[in-house]
C-alpha cells in the first residue's frame, strides 16, 4: 500500500511539473525562476506577462483578456482574482454590444516587490506601485502608489512603508 502511495505522488508531481511548464511556455513574456502551482488558472495567458522571482500560488485565476504584467519578486497568494475584463454595466445592452466590452476592460500592472494577500481581488485598469501590500481580502479598485499598505473592501489606505536601503 505504501509503494501505492509512493508511486501516486511521483506521478502527480511529475504532472503538476509539466502543467506548470506548459503554461510557462504559453506566457507572452516568463522570466526566471517563475513559480505558478498547477492549480491557478490563466485565461489567454498570451496576454499576460511575469517577471524574475515571481509566484502565484494555488487556485488563483487572471482572466489576461486585455494583458496582465506582473513585475520581479513579487508573491500573489491563494484564491486570488485579477481580471483586465469587464462587460457593458447596463444589463440590456450586455448581450447586444459584445463588442463594445474593450470601453470597460483594461490592463492590469502590478509593480516590483508587491505581495497580494489570499482571497484578494484585483480589477481592471488597476496599477499596484513597487513595494506595495495588499491586505487579505482586498478588492482593489483604483491605482495603488508606491511603498503603501492598502487594505478591505473596497481597499483603502493603511500605512506608508518605509524603505531603507
Amino acid at each position: 500500500m505504501r509503494l501505492i502511495y509512493r508511486i501516486y505522488f511521483k506521478i502527480e508531481r511529475i504532472i503538476e511539473h509539466q502543467r506548470m511548464t506548459s503554461l510557462k511556455k504559453s506566457l507572452k513574456y516568463c522570466g526566471k525562476n517563475v513559480l505558478l502551482y498547477s492549480t491557478c488558472y490563466v485565461i489567454m495567458p498570451q496576454k499576460m506577462e511575469i517577471d524574475d522571482n515571481s509566484s502565484i500560488a494555488p487556485y488563483t485565476t487572471v482572466f489576461a483578456t486585455y494583458g496582465v504584467k506582473i513585475g520581479k519578486n513579487c508573491l500573489i497568494s491563494s484564491n486570488c482574482g485579477i481580471s483586465s475584463y469587464n462587460h457593458i454595466q447596463n444589463s440590456y445592452d450586455r448581450f447586444k454590444n459584445k463588442d463594445e466590452d474593450f470601453r470597460f476592460s483594461r490592463p492590469v500592472i502590478i509593480g516590483d516587490n508587491v505581495w497580494i494577500g489570499m482571497n484578494s481581488c484585483i480589477l481592471p485598469g488597476v496599477k499596484i506601485g513597487n513595494n506595495s501590500i495588499i491586505g487579505s481580502g482586498s478588492v482593489v479598485t483604483k491605482d495603488i502608489p508606491e511603498n503603501e499598505i492598502w487594505v478591505g473592501n473596497p481597499a483603502k489606505f493603511m500605512k506608508k512603508i518605509n524603505i531603507d536601503n
